[in-house]
């Protein structure tokens, strides 16, 4: 079917894509120092866990922000972790727009469930 010839081609161009070879490239140098990349990992995961927090709308989350802030004060001396994140960060804005697109196309068949 060509929609898989089509869903290989896409897959083949994200991997030719300077912005996601830009946050491998951020990856295997985060990679190379497990302390930096820890500090990431535990940044990122905070993130979203207040993110879900809120869309939960719990309401003691202000423990999760202070120590967000603190995480984000030791990633902006880290030179190799605002790197990692700043491609991080451009390709997930790229990527959720990629989905997008997608999504919006097959939404029409998903009308009989509004």
């Amino acid at each position: 079917m060509e929609i898989y010839d089509k869903a290989h081609e896409l897959a083949g161009v994200i991997q030719d894509c300077e912005e996601y070879k830009a946050l491998l490239a951020a990856g295997e140098k985060l990679n190379s120092d497990e302390k930096t990349k820890k500090l990431v990992r535990d940044f990122l995961m905070l993130q979203a866990q207040l993110a879900y927090a809120q869309s939960m709308g719990d309401k003691p989350i202000r423990k999760k922000i202070e120590l967000l802030n603190q995480k984000a004060e030791l990633v902006k001396k880290n030179e190799t972790a605002v790197e990692y994140l700043s491609h991080y960060n451009k390709w997930q804005t790229m990527a959720g727009e990629v989905f997008q697109i997608i999504q919006n196309a097959m939404a029409e068949g998903m009308s009989i469930l509004d």
